[in-house]
């Protein structure tokens, strides 16, 4: 219970500082968290586009119907295939004519002899486009197999940089964070470095006089980390309609309770554990 008492005299006799700690975790777990529920909701919304694309395989004009049937099974028992669509010539002479509806003169042109039967396969991932392709190129009676490779690839690379800059952004605001807690407690044991000195000629241990300095940078992670989580709940509260109405039906809305309680649990967690280290990174200097 001192060393509780001890911490919180400390925070009262230094309010500016105290409050400049505070502020720092708390930008910190802002942005973390936000950036975190940004993070999964652009996971969700790429697995809702890597299905967009298709791997379209186009027969001869010449195959059958049961041709086209067991292509069709053979794809759909394939562990990385999401969806198999068969288009039969009618159906592609619908949508040609859908296409070309304002142009009669190319309606009259074409019936459904003449254009071919297809497959449209979506997959379960972007990157098993390819192997689809590879797996259709291989079967008796397509005549050509396409997909949009430039798309895909963009695709890929947009994953691959969000996430990298994600961690990229939310490390250099840990090092901030730590950094920052060092210093100011680095400062307060500069003041009381003659009462340490005193309390080690009449025996007390070490971690009698540690503790006291890793309560405070605790406490700082602690009240940051909760301030920060508050503040991005008010934001996702507020922007909530908006978002459910732009997005529509890549993310469902309204985010879940219990993923909004992990973010909570997880930043309470960090900010002990990174307030508790730093602080007792500066501590322990006193000692030397």
């Amino acid at each position: 219970m001192s060393v509780l008492k001890t911490a919180l005299t400390s925070l009262r006799r230094s309010p500016y500082q105290s409050l400049l700690a505070v502020t720092v975790m708390t930008i910190l777990f802002f942005v973390a968290n936000t950036f975190s529920l940004t993070l999964i909701g652009a996971e969700q919304i790429l697995r809702f586009f890597e299905t967009r694309p298709q791997v379209i395989a186009f027969f001869q004009l010449q195959a059958s119907d049961e041709d086209i049937a067991q292509t069709a099974e053979m794809m759909k028992a394939k562990s990385y295939v999401a969806e198999v669509k068969t288009i039969s010539k009618s159906q592609a002479l619908e949508l040609y004519q859908k296409d070309n509806q304002n142009d009669p003169l190319l309606l009259d042109l074409v019936t459904a002899d003449i254009l071919p039967a297809s497959l449209e396969v979506s997959a379960r991932q972007a990157s098993d486009l390819a192997l689809i392709k590879q797996d259709l190129s291989s079967q008796t009676g397509i005549d050509e197999v396409t997909f949009q490779d430039d798309v895909l690839q963009s695709l890929l690379q947009w994953t691959k940089s969000l996430r990298f800059g994600g961690l990229f952004v939310v490390g250099i605001l840990g090092i901030t964070a730590f950094l920052t807690i060092v210093v100011l407690v680095s400062m307060k044991t500069v003041t009381r470095k003659k009462a340490v000195n005193i309390m080690q000629i009449i025996g007390a241990t070490q971690w009698y006089i540690l503790a006291p300095f890793v309560l405070e940078g605790l406490l700082y992670g602690l009240v940051g980390a909760i301030l920060g989580w508050m503040i991005m709940f008010g934001v996702l509260l507020y922007a909530t309609p908006w978002l459910s109405s732009f997005l529509g039906e890549m993310i469902s809305f309204p985010v879940s309770w219990q993923l909004l309680a992990i973010f909570l649990g997880v930043s309470a967690g960090s900010g002990v554990i990174l307030g508790a280290m730093a602080s007792l990174v500066a501590a322990r200097r006193l000692l030397r």
